[in-house]
């Protein structure tokens, strides 16, 4: 833990600007101001039809948060933005157009409209294919581009190194436990958690009540893999030979976006989140303490919640 503490504050140490950190938080708060005042994500993005105008929208959203963040990394240490090269800016507009892609993937709709149409376990289908199939539409995808056109493929995102000693993150997650739980009673995290909204699942497939969620928890953990992948793997480990250090702030208010959906003290928190997680992935360049974190996050969110609403009373 002491090593892991050592290496956070090494990186903010060297990494902290106070007017890059301000125009930046500026610019957060300008996006959640937008977001929360009028909810953009929900009720204009989502709402958008799936013959590419909602990966448009998706787009827009995720580019102009990202891009002006760098322009105001490099505004405010004095840079001049035309420093980037022609593949700073390919690879990171895959990146993300990539992200787009899956954030309106409707593929997974398609495949359960042709199984079974109609069908009352229609929204456990989809939560569980949606979850499932991001192995394709994100990791697979990110893979590619990495091999491809990232020059420095030694650590193939973050995914290589595994001699990093993970026990910190278990630590971690054991001291945020009880704050998790209890973050359950917040009026806008409980209306949001468990995710599980499909109770019939089980009478409907004829099983016992615990397997649906078995399986839909299962997914949607792993799915948090492939977040990892891309914000702390590519956008940071990935950019890390173009940007350096610079590539963790934009980072973070990227990863702010794709909390737009969900309760407005989950996204604030998930800029520092990000930011932190960031900040390990550059030191140790490796994701794995990342994706423990995320998923058992995840989980203790949805067991608190469960519990908080006594889903597993008799």
């Amino acid at each position: 833990m002491k090593r892991l503490v050592q290496l956070l504050w090494d990186f903010v140490k060297h990494d902290f600007h106070l007017r890059t950190f301000l125009l930046v938080i500026v610019w957060a708060a300008i996006l959640l101001t937008i977001n929360y005042s009028i909810e953009l994500e929900d009720n204009y993005i989502d709402a958008l039809p799936t013959n590419g105008l909602r990966f448009l929208g998706y787009l827009a959203l995720y580019t102009t948060a990202y891009y002006t963040s760098i322009y105001l990394v490099f505004l405010s240490k004095g840079k001049g933005i035309e420093q980037l090269t022609g593949k700073f800016w390919l690879i990171s507009l895959l990146g993300i157009a990539i992200f787009s892609a899956d954030s309106g993937f409707v593929l997974h709709q398609y495949v359960i409209d042709w199984i079974s149409p109609k069908s009352k376990l229609y929204g456990f289908y989809f939560a569980v294919l949606s979850n499932a199939t991001e192995f394709l539409t994100i990791a697979l995808p990110l893979f590619l581009v990495n091999y491809f056109l990232i020059s420095s493929r030694a650590d193939n995102l973050g995914f290589n190194k595994k001699e990093i000693d993970l026990t910190p993150f278990f630590i971690i997650l054991l001291i945020i436990a009880p704050f998790i739980f209890f973050s359950a009673f917040e009026r806008g995290l409980n209306n949001y958690y468990p995710t599980f909204r499909y109770g019939g699942a089980a009478k409907a497939l004829g099983i016992v009540e615990w397997l649906p969620i078995a399986v839909y928890e299962l997914f949607y953990g792993l799915d948090f893999f492939n977040v990892e992948l891309m914000f702390r793997g590519f956008m940071v480990i990935g950019l890390v030979t173009i940007l350096g250090r610079d590539a963790v702030l934009p980072m973070a208010v990227l990863y702010c976006t794709i909390h737009f959906g969900k309760p407005l003290a989950e996204a604030v928190s998930s800029i520092l989140g990000g930011y932190i997680l960031g900040a390990i992935a550059y030191q140790t360049r490796s994701v794995w303490g990342g994706v423990i974190v995320h998923i058992g996050l995840a989980w203790l969110m949805e067991a608190s919640a469960f519990i908080v609403k006594g889903y597993f009373k008799d």
